[in-house]
């Protein structure tokens, strides 16, 4: 014969299992994502480190350049680069070129810093995002712990003749 509530209370066990499964595994994939965007920001920041630092390579090798083309031109007017004016244009040259370069540099850490801390953050999400799978997991335990209880089922299980059954005084 077919036991309504039972079949309901059962319905209830397997749709709760089925739905913290999800929870669980949703919570998973969430932090799974984070990780990988974890991973893809700090890729991004090795790879400006590494641009910023070739940048600034590049910059001073620019500024040296310019310092030669400089010197060579002063030498072929006949100026000498040893004093005066022409000294101060080299003297200029040298401390604005490497200005851009720690500029260069100063903006490269800039960006590296955000990356990591973006890669921080998504690992943080990620890892809140499975807590709280895990705490909604839990809440549909209990919810469907309280279905299965209100089924109908549970008055055949804790009647008042199986609370007289049981023997609350020791030594009886």
């Amino acid at each position: 014969m077919c036991n309504p509530p039972l079949i309901q209370a059962v319905i209830a066990v397997a749709s709760t299992a089925f739905t913290i499964q999800q929870q669980r595994a949703q919570g998973k994939f969430q932090k799974d994502i984070g990780e990988f965007n974890a991973r893809v920001a700090e890729n991004e920041a090795e790879d400006v480190r590494t641009a910023a630092t070739e940048a600034e390579n590049v910059q001073r090798q620019k500024t040296a350049q310019l310092l030669s083309k400089q010197r060579a031109q002063l030498g072929a007017a006949g100026v000498g680069i040893e004093f005066g004016s022409a000294l101060q244009l080299q003297e200029d040259t040298v401390t604005l070129g490497e200005a851009d370069a720690l500029r260069i540099r100063s903006q490269g850490g800039q960006q590296f810093q955000a990356l990591t801390t973006e890669a921080s953050l998504s690992r943080r999400q990620g890892s809140f995002a499975e807590a709280a799978s895990r705490t909604a997991a839990a809440g549909s335990l209990l919810s469907g712990t309280a279905k299965v209880l209100g089924t109908g089922v549970a008055d055949k299980w804790f009647s008042p003749k199986s609370a007289a059954k049981v023997n609350l005084q020791p030594g009886i």
